[in-house]
């Protein structure tokens, strides 16, 4: 595998929701997204699903904890069987670690 720069990548990804997988370790996917305006609510019941800033600033909404703010270089883990939904107010990117098998639109 080649030497990988997350700054760069995510100059790949230019649509709103696009998802990139960058590497799959062990059945654990590494993806970049863009965020911009709202996804839809939903849930991974078996699987969770982490979340790390690179560029911008995202919201995450859920059932549970309400909105999580998170700035550049700022995590949350998505618990499974948690009901949320990501946005961002303007364009964002992140880095997601999920099972390979997961959906992004959740069950």
């Amino acid at each position: 595998m080649k030497k990988v720069n997350l700054l760069e990548l995510i100059e790949k990804v230019k649509k709103p929701w696009q998802i990139m997988d960058v590497v799959s370790i062990n059945k654990t996917a590494l993806r970049i997204a863009k965020i911009e305006g709202a996804y839809q609510w939903h849930t991974h019941q078996k699987e969770d699903e982490f979340f790390l800033v690179i560029k911008g600033k995202i919201f995450i909404d859920t059932n549970k904890d309400g909105t999580i703010e998170l700035d550049e270089m700022e995590s949350y883990l998505v618990e499974k069987g948690l009901r949320h939904r990501s946005r961002s107010e303007k364009p964002a990117w992140v880095l997601l670690v999920e099972p390979t098998e997961t959906k992004t639109l959740g069950e």
